[in-house]
């Protein structure tokens, strides 16, 4: 029963083991994954959104209210 469990869970073995040769191989390579990220630019932090795009989603809301609203005094007229 161990045995079973243990063949569907993995042994941590494994990869530790999948780990080493990957760092192996990297090191043969030359590559340093940690050196290569160090060396990347950083960003400023934050994004900015454009103004704009703020008033685009107000104006369709206000376009679908009155819409609505048209929609609803059509039915009452009914």
């Amino acid at each position: 029963m161990n045995d079973a469990i243990d063949d569907a869970m993995g042994d941590e073995d494994d990869e530790d083991e999948s780990d080493a040769i990957v760092s192996q191989v990297l090191d043969e390579l030359g590559l340093n994954v940690s050196d290569e990220l160090s060396n990347l630019p950083s960003t400023g932090g934050s994004l900015s959104v454009a103004g704009g795009k703020k008033v685009e989603p107000q104006a369709a809301l206000a376009d679908a209210d009155a819409d609505l609203e048209e929609r609803l005094n059509n039915l009452r007229r009914d």
